[in-house]
């Protein structure tokens, strides 16, 4: 009996117009206005500079029996400074002659090279006093202030590396003498940013700068306990430099723009339009809400036998509907849902069977009629959709900030999210992580509608 009532009910939905219209008709003429209206949203964006004000403070001058030193180092290390920093040029010994290898041109160098014009430029760098770059970033000129300070560097107390007049180095691979100078400067080199504007500019300046760091940290403990590891140091971080700090790289098989939150939360509303198919399923099995409720109930058929093969037909008709859906936005459209297909389509199934689910839990509750229902049903799935971004590409995000526990128990959310997850994050552990909170709550609606349904008994039918 159970392959008999899924037989009808699959039948009954081929015939029926409403169902036609909203979750089959409706979802592709919604998806071509979304392509006309949206398509290319973010094709014209690009990243640009980050302007940024530097600040360099407590500069100090390198003696010439330091800088002797350093060219010392730099010959026996066979070290070329030019190679790493851009903006120091020449051998050691006109380096330490010269007096460019104090710190402060070191770091300004490195800054030069990353506000290079061209497609790689990370940061359009404006040099500017303390005072000067607070103005600036109050007018919102420049998104950050990154300070390097060298005001603490001059104190022999601190001194890691001691450097000699002669510019001789010990056994172990270190400088001795008296001067300390040049190289307390580069072992005590600290990098700051203050920022006061776009959350994603100061997510990516903090980042540069706690890379800056570490780096330039193990250089230079480098330098003091194992020079003769310094070349291959310098190396790998001229190679992230050489790299940019700017690499346009996929971390998915797809690309994403403004336009697929829509499109997402298309595939969301499908989904969650089901429920009407899980709706009919509660109430024409109630005696006392329709007619054929009544018959049902006083056949020899098995309710939960019978119900189960109803949603079992609903489903597999609702998730061939959508795959239909998926192939006309993919092969027709161009939506690009990335290379990850099957994925997606675990993604429809389970957001079908969410949505049922849905349907059949509101049928299922209370003595209200019809049409009641129906109207209860749509509110919710409208009001999950428009806090999922089907309106407003931003809400869901605007929601996780205010209360995310609503997008944890949103199905088109979870739904939305995890096509979102797929195309954006290289691993998968978001992705199930919505999937398992999707069918966690499917199960509790299907839970939920037995529950309800089991308990009805009628005195006269």
């Amino acid at each position: 009996m159970f392959f008999h009532s899924m037989k009808y009910m699959f039948l009954t939905l081929m015939r029926s117009k409403s169902f036609l219209l909203w979750c089959f008709a409706f979802p592709l003429v919604l998806g071509t206005m979304f392509h006309f209206a949206f398509a290319g949203l973010g094709s014209d964006e690009s990243f640009e500079a980050i302007p940024v004000a530097v600040v360099i403070e407590g500069t100090s001058d390198v003696p010439p029996s330091s800088a002797a030193a350093i060219a010392g180092l730099l010959k026996t290390e066979n070290i070329d400074l030019s190679m790493y920093f851009p903006g120091i040029t020449g051998d050691a010994d006109s380096l330490a002659l010269t007096g460019s290898f104090s710190p402060e041109n070191l770091v300004r160098g490195l800054f030069d090279s990353l506000s290079e014009p061209g497609d790689n430029q990370f940061l359009e760098v404006t040099y500017a006093s303390s005072t000067e770059a607070c103005a600036l970033l109050e007018e919102k000129k420049v998104y950050g202030i990154i300070t390097a300070d060298f005001s603490a560097l001059s104190d022999p107390v601190n001194a890691r590396i001691a450097t000699a007049s002669d510019g001789t180095a010990a056994s172990d691979g270190t400088v001795t003498g008296a001067d300390s100078t040049a190289f307390t400067a580069l072992l005590h080199l600290s990098v700051s940013a203050e920022m006061d504007s776009d959350p994603l500019y100061q997510s990516i300046l903090s980042a540069f700068v706690e890379q800056f760091n570490l780096e330039y940290n193990a250089i230079l403990s480098a330098a003091m306990t194992h020079p003769e590891a310094l070349p291959e140091l310098l190396n790998a971080f001229s190679d992230s430099m050489n790299a940019g700090y700017l690499t346009q790289e996929s971390a998915s098989a797809g690309t994403l723009d403004e336009s697929l939150i829509y499109f997402f939360n298309l595939i969301a509303m499908t989904c969650l339009y089901a429920a009407m198919t899980g709706n009919n399923v509660a109430i024409y099995n109630q005696a006392n809400l329709s007619q054929l409720g009544a018959r049902r109930n006083i056949s020899p058929v098995p309710r939960l036998v019978s119900i189960l093969g109803q949603l079992a037909a609903s489903l597999l008709l609702e998730f061939l509907v959508l795959l239909v859906t998926l192939a006309y936005l993919i092969l027709v459209l161009g939506v690009n849902f990335g290379n990850e297909l099957g994925y997606v389509a675990l993604t429809a199934l389970c957001g079908c069977f969410a949505g049922i689910s849905l349907g059949f839990f509101v049928g299922s509750f209370g003595q209200l009629n019809e049409a009641t229902k129906f109207a209860i049903l749509m509110s919710v799935i409208m009001a999950g959709c428009f806090l999922s971004g089907l309106m407003v590409s931003d809400m869901r995000i605007r929601v996780e900030n205010v209360c995310p526990l609503i997008n944890r128990i949103n199905p088109s959310a979870l739904i939305s999210d995890a096509l979102y997850a797929l195309i954006v994050y290289p691993s998968h552990t978001r992705f199930f992580s919505n999937i398992i909170s999707l069918l966690a709550l499917s199960v509790l609606f299907c839970l939920g509608g037995f529950a309800l349904i089991r308990r009805k008994k009628y005195a006269s039918l």
